[in-house]
Parts: C-alpha cells; sequence; structure tokens
C-alpha cells in the first residue's frame, strides 16, 4: 500500500512541478495526472491478483470438487452446482470461478479453456486435471460425480501427504531455535548459581 501511496505522490508532484515550471497547460496536466492514477490502479489491481492467487490451497480446491458433486448428485447440472459453490463460498478461488463461469456462458471461451485459465492463474495443480476431466465427460457425455469423486478422493489425500510433510519439517525446524536460545538460557541457569556459590566461596 505504501508502495502504490509512494507512486501516486510522486505522479502528482512530478505534474504539479511540470506545470509550474514549464507552464503547461490544463490539459496537459489532468492528462498526466490520470496517468499517473492508471498507474496506482495498475499497480492495486496487480497486488489484488497476487493476494488472490496466493490464497487458493489445495484443501480449497478438493472442497470445490465435492461441492459441485454432490450438486451432481442431487440432479444440478454442472454450471448450476458450480454457481451454487460460487455463492456461498468467499475465497479467491470461488470469485475466480464465478468469473470463468461467465466468460463460458456468454461465449467468451469454452469450459475447458475457462478452467484451464483459472488453473493457471491460481497456480494449483489439481485444478488442471479437473478442467481436464470436466472437459472430457462433457464432449464424451460421461458421467461426472463418479470422475470428480475419485478425484475428491485423491485431492485429499494428496493435501494430507503435504500437511503430514510439513509436520514432519517442524522438529527439524524447531532445532534451530532451540539450540540458539533455551539451551543457552537453560545452561545460564544451571551453571550461574554453580559459578557464583564457588565465587563467594
Amino acid at each position: 500500500m505504501q508502495q502504490v501511496l509512494w507512486v501516486g505522490a510522486v505522479g502528482l508532484s512530478v505534474a504539479l512541478c511540470a506545470w509550474f515550471v514549464l507552464e503547461l497547460d490544463g490539459r496537459r496536466l489532468l492528462g498526466s495526472m490520470r496517468a499517473s492514477a492508471a498507474r496506482v490502479d495498475a499497480l492495486r489491481a496487480a497486488r489484488r491478483g497476487k493476494a488472490a492467487g496466493a490464497t487458493v490451497t489445495p484443501g480449497q480446491v478438493s472442497e470445490m470438487v465435492d461441492v459441485i458433486r454432490l450438486g451432481l448428485s442431487a440432479g444440478l447440472s454442472f454450471d448450476a452446482a458450480l454457481g451454487m459453490y460460487c455463492e456461498h463460498s468467499r475465497d479467491a478461488l470461488a470469485s475466480r470461478m464465478a468469473r470463468a463461469r461467465l466468460g463460458w456462458q456468454m461465449g467468451m471461451e469454452t469450459r475447458e479453456e475457462g478452467l484451464m485459465a483459472v488453473a493457471r492463474d491460481v497456480e494449483v495443480r489439481q485444478l488442471e486435471s479437473f478442467a481436464v476431466s470436466v472437459g472430457q465427460a462433457h464432449a464424451l457425455g460421461a458421467p461426472l460425480a463418479d470422475t470428480l469423486a475419485r478425484q475428491g478422493h485423491e485431492m485429499r489425500a494428496a493435501h494430507r501427504a503435504a500437511v503430514e510433510r510439513e509436520i514432519e519439517r517442524a522438529p527439524v525446524k524447531m532445532l534451530i531455535p532451540t539450540g540458539v536460545l533455551i539451551l543457552p538460557a537453560l545452561l545460564l541457569s544451571i551453571v550461574g548459581p554453580l559459578i557464583a556459590s564457588s565465587g563467594a566461596a
């Protein structure tokens, strides 16, 4: 946020200096101010896009797959089940999927292209296999609920394995704080009184 404000302040100060020093007319000043405002907006949009892409986790993807599978099992179409997920979820994946759904409903792209674009944007590998499965099921007329059930199970297993790997790494990461912070304090608390008592004797 500070960088965005800094760019805006620099752009405004450059525009004002150019107006006073070079005696530019009001239209040019307004144009340079609009250009600096456009740069600020571009920086904000890029920052929002990065933040949205960074918050999507494999757990959210498996949750989305399960919701869509349940919707399909209840008799909804794929688009209706995806719409139900997008309406009731407030995360970055739901908003990105809602935009992709609107894109293929308006005919701007195919369903598989839209889902692959979401997978590239959020950088979650499991979404690519989801997009391919959905595209093949719609092209061949195959039942999608069973495929999504298998994919949801695989996604949950992969997510569980990733969490277990992180848990296994935790003791190794704790060695450095233990060695640097806790052991010296423990040694001082044990050796300190001994040195003090031997010095007093």
